[in-house]
């Protein structure tokens, strides 16, 4: 079972850093260049310095920016927790559609490396060689993580939290509302007793990787190569860790969005076409009126019945609901594929959709040729309008197929899951060093 620990963090010091909204950052894969110079120019200290570096659309120098955070330390711009801590995390939000905001709470600690193929911590989401290089390079230089992987806990969540009900009344040691409008909190859990329980229930949970699968692969492959070049190496050195958010898989505030697909400059492209071939496996309908105007309000489709999605025919301003026939032999038409994974929803517009129908091969559907992907429905319908022919609107993955498809030890298609509000990056960082 995975060991879950404390750490020592290193935190911006609210003596000197006053507005922590001008600090912190996104998650590095969510950040473009422009957001990049913007989150430059908002502070000197914003941590996107450190985690991509100074000069936006180009590789990070890692060396020199380990050298500035030193700095930053011996300035006392970042301060070191003088012994291991838990961090309490909580996430205030609102989702499209919904009448009252959520709230999701976690805990930051180090989690023991162990590899993805056997074990209690399990992937659902393939990687991919670029980013892991990269991330590679910022280990090596800041010999630490400066940003957590997201992970999710089974079990009951309700005994830890009811532990933590003091923690909650207590002031917090970080309380901001970010640029988009989400509330985060963050507390320093210091009390050994409270510690050691923390530590004690969540190590005994099995763990779902959400967001983070290039830096986890990334910290197992650097654990690996420093134990081969530690002759002295033991069993907690530092670097045999990773730091992970942990929110518990029952959580009501937990929420995966979805990720809709725009197919453009199909050559031939014929909407009635597309649906004919779809007919033969979908029960198409119209989408209701009331359904559709929550729709292009901005929520995400309603579970509905059965497998299936949207999809929209931009020529005409149209939705329609492809629903999947009981009478479907999946297995028969996916043999290649495990049953968990071809029963997803994505799985179905990637196979049945894209490549069965529209005759795209698995190449183009991963260099994302005449395809773009969007996580606002209300944008993808407004792109579709000027630029594209079909928007294909999926729900979201549910907990249950991501459980299924891991427990399985297998990975689901890319774009299967977007878990909102991603986890900021600069509230605490785990150096690797006693």
């Amino acid at each position: 079972m995975p060991d879950i620990l404390p750490f020592s963090g290193i935190r911006y010091n609210p003596l000197v850093v006053h507005d922590m909204v001008r600090v912190v950052a996104p998650p590095y894969d969510v950040i473009d260049p422009e957001q990049h110079q913007e989150l430059l120019d908002a502070d000197p200290y914003n941590c996107v310095r450190l985690i991509l570096g100074s000069s936006p659309g180009r590789p990070g120098d890692y060396q020199r920016e380990a050298d500035r955070m030193a700095q930053w330390l011996s300035e006392g711009i970042l301060i070191r927790d003088p012994a291991p801590r838990f961090y309490l995390i909580e996430d205030a939000f609102q989702l499209a559609g919904e009448p009252s905001p959520r709230r999701r709470w976690g805990i930051i600690g180090r989690v023991r490396l162990e590899s993805l193929d056997s074990g209690r911590i399990h992937p659902h989401e393939r990687t991919h060689s670029g980013p892991k290089e990269d991330r590679l390079r910022l280990m090596k230089a800041f010999r630490g993580n400066l940003s957590q992987v997201f992970a999710l806990f089974d079990g009951d969540s309700a005994g830890i939290k009811a532990a933590l009900g003091g923690v909650f009344d207590s002031p917090p040691a970080l309380d901001i509302t970010d640029r988009e409008g989400i509330g985060r909190r963050m507390w320093v859990i210091d009390d050994s007793g409270l510690v050691d329980s923390i530590s004690e229930q969540l190590s005994r949970r099995n763990l779902y990787i959400a967001d983070g699968h290039h830096r986890y692969e990334t910290a197992l492959a650097y654990s690996q190569e420093m134990a081969l070049a530690d002759r002295e190496a033991g069993p907690d050195m530092g670097y045999r860790f990773v730091a992970m958010a942990l929110v518990g898989l029952e959580d009501p505030g937990l929420a995966i969005l979805p990720t809709h697909r725009l197919l453009h400059s199909l050559d031939g492209f014929d909407f009635s076409r597309l649906t004919g071939c779809l007919a033969e496996s979908f029960a198409l309908d119209d989408v209701e009126p009331e359904d559709g105007e929550s729709i292009r309000a901005g929520s995400a489709p309603d579970d509905g019945i059965g497998r299936g999605f949207i999809l929209y025919d931009p020529s005409k301003d149209r939705l329609v609901r492809a629903t999947l026939r009981e009478d479907v032999d999946l297995a028969a038409r996916m043999p290649d594929l495990p049953q968990p994974v071809r029963e997803l929803d994505v799985t179905l517009a990637e196979r049945m959709v894209m490549m069965d129908c529209l005759g795209m091969t698995p190449e183009q559907i991963s260099h994302q040729e005449n395809l773009e992907y969007f996580k606002d429905v209300r944008k993808a319908m407004e792109k579709a309008r000027s630029q594209g022919q079909v928007l294909i609107i999926m729900r979201p993955t549910g907990i249950s197929d991501l459980i299924a498809v891991t427990g399985a030890r297998e990975r689901m298609p890319q774009k299967s899951t977007f878990f909102f509000p991603k986890m900021l990056s600069g509230v605490v960082f785990y150096p690797h060093d006693p």
